[in-house]
């Protein structure tokens, strides 16, 4: 809540900075992210390694025609409501009503993760929790 009152801010890490270069790019708004984060890159004025392999990605990508049909949803769709009495704002990367709701991960490996506090190594979905996330999505969404 602390930060979307604006009373608390994120550190940005590389790893968020990347998923949000590969969201502006499916939103359209990549020049405007890249003229706003000049750390992305090198003295010389090229990118940083990880966004070239970020371009790499989305080269990737918007040659799959599935894909990129998932990706062609209302961008950023905001959705709130209730779960158990609690309030629950969302932000769905693709949104196609009544048919998929699309969140866009870009990861670095699908080797499992060690979970410190479980003591066990978990896939990328369990460890950041986005089943979770998922299923809070599908909640306020109605599904």
């Amino acid at each position: 809540m602390a930060e979307l009152k604006g009373e608390w801010q994120r550190e940005e890490s590389s790893a968020l900075l990347i998923g949000s270069y590969v969201d502006s790019w499916f939103e359209g708004t990549l020049e405007q992210f890249k003229a706003e984060h000049p750390e992305i890159f090198k003295r010389d004025g090229t990118l940083k390694s990880e966004f070239i392999k970020a371009d790499e990605i989305i080269a990737r990508v918007s040659r799959d025609e599935l894909f990129m049909k998932y990706m062609g949803g209302k961008k950023q769709a905001i959705k709130t409501g209730e779960i158990c009495g609690v309030p629950f704002k969302i932000k769905i990367d693709s949104y196609h009503k009544g048919r998929a709701i699309v969140d866009l991960k870009i990861i670095k490996d699908f080797e499992p993760l060690w979970d410190e506090e479980d003591g066990c190594r978990k896939d990328f979905i369990q460890y950041w929790g986005y089943d979770y996330q998922a299923a809070i999505y599908q909640a306020i969404e109605g599904n």
